[in-house]
C-alpha cells in the first residue's frame, strides 16, 4: 500500500477483503488513518464472530467453514481461517455504540449522507426497495444483487416522517444476509 492509499483509506479497500481471510494487522492497516491503533482478531467458538471498529464506524462480519460455505453456496472458501463475509459502514442507530458515521467515501462517490435516489442512480433499480417500517429500520430499505456481492442501504425516517438518514450501508458476499435468502431466494439464495 502507497502512502497516498494510507492517508485516503478508500471504502473500496474494505470490499475488496470480502471473501478474503481475516488478517487483523491488515484490516488494522487500513483503519489506521482513522485513529486506530489495534483491531481485535476473532475469538468465538461459534461458526461466525463480529469485529467492531466503534471509533471508524466499521463492523467486519467473519465466518468460518463450513457456515461461510453455506451461506454463500461456495465450496472453494477456506476451512481453516475465518473468512470476511460482510463489511458494514455505519451511523448512529445502527447500534448502541456507534455515535458518529462511517467519515469516509463510499463507492461510487457516495457518502453516508447520501439520500435514495442517488443510490439508485448510482447502482441502477434495486431488487429490493421497500418503503416504512421494517425489521431494524422505519425508512427506506435498498437492496442490490451485485457479481459476486450484495449491497443493501437501511434508512431511518424520524416520527414526523420529514428526516431521512442512513443507518448501515453493508456490502457482502452473496448469501451472507440470511433473511433475504429467506424472503427473496430468487434474488438473494446463493
Amino acid at each position: 500500500m502507497n502512502m497516498q492509499e494510507n492517508k485516503n483509506p478508500s471504502s473500496e479497500q474494505f470490499i475488496e477483503l470480502l471473501g478474503q481471510p481475516y488478517d487483523s494487522k491488515q484490516v488494522q492497516a487500513l483503519l489506521e488513518p482513522y485513529g486506530i491503533k489495534r483491531v481485535a482478531r476473532p475469538d468465538s467458538p461459534f461458526q461466525d464472530d463480529i469485529i467492531w471498529s466503534v471509533k471508524a464506524s466499521i463492523r467486519i462480519d467473519v465466518y468460518r467453514s463450513p457456515k461461510i460455505n453455506e451461506l454463500t453456496g461456495r465450496d472453494d472458501l477456506s476451512s481453516e481461517e475465518w473468512i470476511i463475509g460482510a463489511i458494514h459502514f455505519l451511523a448512529p442507530g445502527s447500534d448502541d455504540r456507534i455515535k458518529k458515521p462511517f467519515p469516509g467515501q463510499l463507492p461510487k462517490g457516495m457518502t453516508m449522507n447520501a439520500a435514495p435516489d442517488e443510490w439508485t442512480d448510482a447502482y441502477g433499480q434495486p431488487d429490493i426497495y421497500e418503503q416504512g417500517d421494517w425489521i431494524g429500520g422505519s425508512g427506506p430499505y435498498l437492496a442490490w444483487r451485485k457479481s459476486g456481492m450484495n449491497i443493501s442501504v437501511e434508512y431511518e425516517t424520524d416520527e414526523n416522517g420529514t428526516n431521512t438518514r442512513i443507518l448501515c450501508v453493508t456490502f457482502c458476499l452473496i448469501g451472507c444476509i440470511g433473511a433475504w435468502r429467506k424472503d427473496y431466494p430468487e434474488v438473494f439464495a446463493p
